[in-house]
């Protein structure tokens, strides 16, 4: 119940209307229980039993009101049955109407209510789930599928949904139902309601045995739905790389796999929930049977009870099987959302200030320099940064050259706060970098990767990400700076012109160059070039180096390329291999120098 109570707190902002609910859900329980007392008259009317009242009674105090009422009812009906017996039967049908009526209104009243306790606890729920995920850091990321992600945003809100907030109404309704059912059967026979009463704690006993897999079970099903969503989504993503390399059979039976435990593991949790209303029904209709030879006896032998009373008691005791069924199921639910719950609060749980721990200082700007000191990092096991140390000036352009898996990306993700390192330091003016606030970091480092990261949206969004206080003008002047304007202006709706998933409307040079216009409104003292031109034709390189050279006018770079054209002009590069730096110093002082980096530029010619 831990997470169903945590999930709960979601709905105190509409605490309002959940106390409205318990409100008329107390009304609804109350006449849910008068409305087959209600039968009572009736039936002695039809069966003309109605006990013969002829003098009025006379009212002697509350602790004798249900006698009283009872009396004066049989007395008022008694004259009447004497004058005119068809308007008695529209009385004690009308009053039978009236209790169900008002039992129904009720109803919906609780209903109606609890109705915004739901969707707003829901609604608050996956606010606070999707802000979450905003804070994560990049490196929780990377250890997690990106369908494990969606299945929690998505399949386990669902499931919470139908699991938890489907048994919000039956919470207060049910055990009010069963209570005020209760306390009216033991006005008429204490002894036959201890036979219901009986049957209660045995059925909830055996439930709880029977559903003590069904956490672990939900549990490896919302795993499998996960990795379903992974293999979903990397199909989709992978679709030119399958067809050319013909491996639909591979993705095919990779998808078998997942499909085939999914299957088993949903029909082992559908079929344990499955089996909370048969069993109820069962442990209902024995009772009934108790009920039905013992209440006989008191009625046929013992005539302590008449036959119409009993009937109606029969009623009261099938009025609460349905009820108790449905708490039976609700226990199922909760033991199924858990699962869900689980996995969603681990998200929810993460705590930013842990994350930030010791980041207490805000850098305003950056004024002179940033110094890495032997730094390591590995990932896992493997060393990816050993002992390295460098530094840039102010104003200067560094460039990072090597190999693929040098590390230098690596390199990048530090300076930009993605990842600590492992020993070593980063010192930016004088500051530790982990002391330095993630968000002061981000106002003043900025980073154009050779992958273009754009979103569905328009272009004029896209680029104003980069500042979000910037006006229209000064996102065309971006755009212009970056040699975007033109091909922005020969859209179809031009800047509001929608550009599909990951801006796939576009070229890779228009989308390169709106990077760059993002990266220009944003204005960073600090520019992070990551490849930025590597995947690019000649003439769209011509283009996105101009933008470049417009961006990096004036900031402190640090540049990753493999093309050592486009870093001939850098004030130092550094030649990278293994985590370690192998030579530094200017182009032409590398190439008279280093052969390493002599024979990777003759390459390239």
């Amino acid at each position: 119940m831990n997470y169903f109570t945590r999930v709960l707190k979601y709905g105190l902002d509409y605490s309002y209307f959940a106390v409205l609910n318990i409100i008329f859900n107390i009304l609804y329980a109350i006449f849910s229980a008068l409305a087959f007392v209600s039968f009572i008259p009736m039936l002695d009317v039809l069966f003309k039993q109605t006990k013969k009242v002829y003098i009025e009674p006379e009212y002697s105090g509350i602790s004798d009101i249900r006698e009283y009422a009872e009396n004066y009812f049989n007395y008022y009906i008694s004259k009447q049955l004497e004058t005119d017996i068809s308007s008695t039967l529209i009385t004690v049908v009308s009053i039978v109407i009236f209790f169900f009526l008002m039992k129904n209104i009720f109803n919906y009243l609780a209903l109606y209510n609890i109705t915004f306790v739901k969707n707003g606890l829901l609604k608050k729920l996956r606010e606070n789930l999707y802000s979450k995920v905003l804070l994560m850091p990049i490196s929780y990321f990377l250890n997690k599928k990106k369908g494990d992600l969606m299945s929690r945003i998505t399949a386990d809100i669902l499931e919470i949904q139908t699991s938890y907030l489907s048994i919000l109404e039956l919470m207060v309704r049910e055990p009010l139902t069963i209570l005020f059912t209760l306390i009216v059967m033991f006005t008429i026979s204490p002894s036959l309601t201890f036979f219901v009463i009986l049957f209660i704690p045995i059925s909830g006993f055996v439930i709880s045995i029977i559903g003590k897999k069904l956490r672990k079970d939900s549990k490896e099903v919302q795993l499998q739905q996960s990795n379903f969503l992974s293999i979903i989504d990397e199909t989709i993503s992978g679709q030119k790389v399958i067809k050319s390399f013909i491996s639909e059979s591979f993705f095919l039976k990779k998808f078998d796999k997942i499909n085939n435990l999914l299957f088993r593991y949903s029909n082992k949790v559908v079929n344990r929930k499955n089996l909370a209303g048969p069993f109820s029904e069962f442990m209902g209709i024995l009772v009934i049977g108790v009920l039905l030879w013992f209440g006989g006896k008191m009625v046929l032998i013992n005539a302590s009870i008449s036959g119409t009373t009993f009937i109606v008691f029969m009623g009261l005791a099938y009025n609460i099987l349905t009820p108790a069924k449905n708490l039976s199921k609700s226990f199922y639910s909760i033991k199924k959302g858990n699962a869900a719950a689980e996995r969603v609060f681990e998200i929810i749980e993460y705590s930013k200030e842990i994350n930030d721990q010791g980041r207490s200082i805000n850098m305003n700007e950056f004024k002179d320099k940033i110094s890495f000191n032997d730094l390591e990092f590995s990932y896992g096991e493997s060393k990816i940064i050993d002992k390295l140390s460098f530094t840039i000036n102010k104003g200067e352009s560094i460039a990072l050259v090597g190999s693929s898996g040098s590390g230098k990306t690596t390199i990048a993700n530090l300076l930009n706060g993605f990842f600590n390192a492992n020993s070593g330091n980063i010192i930016i003016d004088g500051i530790n970098i982990t002391d330095i606030k993630r968000e002061s970091l981000y106002k003043n480092i900025s980073i154009v990767t050779q992958e273009s990261i754009l979103f569905n949206d328009t272009i004029f969004n896209n680029i104003k990400i980069g500042n979000l206080e910037s006006e229209k003008e000064d996102i065309i002047n971006a755009a212009k700076e970056a040699n975007a304007h033109d091909f922005i202006k020969d859209q179809l709706n031009g800047y509001d012109t929608v550009i599909g998933d990951y801006g796939n409307k576009l070229s890779g040079g228009q989308k390169q160059r709106l990077t760059i216009a993002r990266a220009m409104l944003k204005s960073p003292s600090i520019l992070i070039l990551d490849e930025a031109t590597s995947s690019l034709d000649s003439e769209s390189e011509k283009k996105i180096q101009d933008a470049i050279d417009k961006l990096m006018y004036g900031k402190t770079s640090l540049i990753i390329a493999h093309k050592f054209s486009t870093i001939k002009k850098c004030d130092k590069i550094i030649l990278i291999d293994k985590g370690r730096i192998v030579a530094q110093g200017t182009h032409d002082e590398l190439i008279n120098s280093n052969s390493l980096y002599k024979n990777m530029n003759e390459l390239q010619i």
